[in-house]
């Protein structure tokens, strides 16, 4: 078994700017094209979905968000289990980037064209099934190309500088989406076009440029000189309930769920923040996204390091508590004296710190625990870990989304009422709380450590 290096290793790594792109354009700026502030109705985009509220808490961009999400969170084990099985010659992992790759870039651009220019159940219908089948598409190649950190990094100092250079990659990425997204749509904007036709060229070229980045990793990885895990024979119900009773997954798992609520909360939010409490526009919200951006870059660099000097544990715990403490005071911009924008800026370079963490250590804990597995059982069952762990991802992204689309509706999210968008931050900070307390119990016996 050959150790994975130099150029193959670079274009692994490198795959992960992909997903990354993706999924943040989904996140951060599809919700401001489908229900823009009011504010930018006027200024000629459309509300392509109504903003009824049904059942009380559930709102037709909530409920489509779920439906997507329940989508992805079922294939996550279905996926792990397959790719743990499969015996292609192309190598378990690889033959779904293959088959994930370009269905998942063509969904992504196909979301920002809604059929109908208004609140017409037939946009809401078209979401559902597209954001349906990009929930699939994207664990279809996530889901094995995770499950991969583990099978090329034989040590665990060794998933920490993968899992490090992935973040950058992942880091880069997001900013492609969140920077240079609002560039290209101001761009096609002072061009002439229409506000909603330069978010749909923007999601055009970030489409291909996205698909080009995913097949990086399909050509640099070659399982059978790199990995010595073997095809499971463990069936996907049997391995779904053995991974559910190891209890330090489940204690990481219950935390890592806090971990991404207030991660997609924030990221998600950072175009309302900016256009209510700081005054500024898309281009402005691309800045605080650079900044945020640097700050985590700049993180990373310590992250790794200081995992291996003072233990994962302890890191990871600073940045759910770090988190907990800086959505809380970025919740407070303009009410406390001080000028919004400084306050905000400050905010968004503290918030690096956290984002840093949470790129870069979640992968290894799954790794340490597939490696506890393997020993106590001698299967070979990182997919199915890290499909479990994607579904109930999964499922608290849709609640994320859920419960900020109920907030924005009920509270408002308008420059003339922002408590929605204020409302929205706060919870984030208490589930980070909730995560906090919850992996004080995470243990992992001594013997079953991972030593470089």
């Amino acid at each position: 078994m050959e150790e994975i290096k130099g150029k193959r290793l670079f274009f692994y790594n490198f795959s992960n700017a992909g997903q990354a792109l993706f999924d943040t354009l989904l996140m951060s700026l599809l919700p401001a094209f489908l229900l823009p502030p009011k504010e930018k109705i006027a200024e000629g985009m459309i509300q392509f979905l109504s903003t009824d509220v049904f059942w009380l808490v559930f709102t037709v961009q909530g409920i489509i968000m779920i439906f997507g999400r329940i989508i992805d969170a079922v294939m996550d084990p279905i996926i792990g289990s397959l790719s743990d099985r499969s015996r292609s010659k192309l190598g378990r992992r690889r033959k779904f980037l293959i088959i994930g790759g370009i269905p998942l870039a063509l969904s992504t651009v196909l979301v920002f064209f809604p059929p109908v220019a208004d609140t017409s159940m037939v946009n809401a219908i078209y979401l559902a099934i597209v954001l349906g089948s990009f929930f699939a598409f994207y664990t279809v190649y996530v889901a094995p190309y995770i499950a991969l950190i583990h099978e090329l990094g034989h040590t665990e100092n060794k998933r920490i500088n993968i899992v490090t250079v992935q973040a950058y990659f992942a880091l880069a990425g997001g900013a492609v989406a969140l920077v240079g997204g609002p560039f290209l749509i101001s761009f096609f904007k002072g061009m002439g076009m229409n506000v909603v036709v330069a978010y749909q060229y923007m999601a055009v070229i970030l489409g291909i440029v996205g698909a080009i980045i995913l097949y990086f990793a399909v050509f640099a990885v070659d399982e059978k000189k790199y990995s010595n895990s073997q095809p499971s024979s463990v069936p996907l119900g049997k391995s779904l309930t053995k991974t559910l009773k190891n209890k330090p997954f489940i204690i990481f798992l219950i935390t890592n769920m806090t971990f991404w609520f207030i991660f997609n909360t924030l990221r998600s939010s950072v175009l309302h923040i900016t256009e209510t409490f700081l005054g500024g526009d898309e281009g402005m919200a691309g800045l605080y996204n650079i900044i945020i951006f640097a700050s985590s870059g700049v993180c990373f660099i310590f992250v790794g390091l200081m995992a291996k000097v003072v233990g994962k544990k302890i890191i990871y715990m600073i940045g759910l508590g770090s988190f907990a403490v800086i959505s809380f005071l970025l919740s407070l911009t303009g009410i406390i004296p001080v000028n919004p924008q400084i306050w905000g800026i400050i905010c968004f370079i503290l918030i690096g710190i956290p984002v840093s963490i949470f790129l870069t250590l979640p992968n290894v804990f799954i790794s340490e625990v597939c490696d506890l597995d393997h020993k106590a059982t001698g299967e070979f069952r990182q997919g199915m870990f890290f499909g479990v762990h994607g579904f109930f991802v999964k499922v608290i992204l849709g609640l994320s989304f859920a419960t900020q689309s109920f907030l924005y509706l009920a509270f408002g999210k308008d420059v003339s009422n922002p408590l929605g968008v204020r409302l929205t931050i706060i919870v984030a900070s208490v589930v980070a709380v909730i995560g906090f307390i919850a992996f004080i119990f995470y243990r992992i016996p001594k013997q079953n450590e991972q030593n470089a």
